[in-house]
């Protein structure tokens, strides 16, 4: 459902992964994974969401979330990783990979 819904094509679901994943051919559309989640009692977020951004554009993506009305939860780990929170409380993570910019 979800590859369908979010690319136009179940086929999309397991593109180049051993998984689950689903990855979207004409890269319009951000790599989405499901994991397991734990059982428990009380209503909690069972879908993570990271979106995976070039250094020169993380604070933009950032400061739209947050325009959006996100609220930046964690960003100890900045610009590696930032988590933003939905109005809900339901979380996604910006994520840079710096160690390319890193190298000499």
């Amino acid at each position: 459902m979800w590859a369908a819904l979010l690319t136009g094509s179940a086929e999309s679901q397991g593109r180049g992964s051993p998984s689950d994943e689903i990855r979207d051919a004409t890269g319009r559309v951000p790599n989405l994974w499901f994991g397991d989640a734990d059982e428990h009692e009380t209503p909690r977020q069972r879908f993570h969401i990271e979106v995976y951004v070039a250094p020169e554009v993380a604070e933009q993506r950032i400061a739209a979330a947050l325009a959006a009305g996100g609220t930046a939860v964690d960003d100890s780990n900045a610009p590696s990783l930032t988590v933003i929170a939905d109005q809900d409380g339901n979380k996604g993570t910006v994520c840079v990979d710096v160690s390319a910019a890193k190298k000499d």
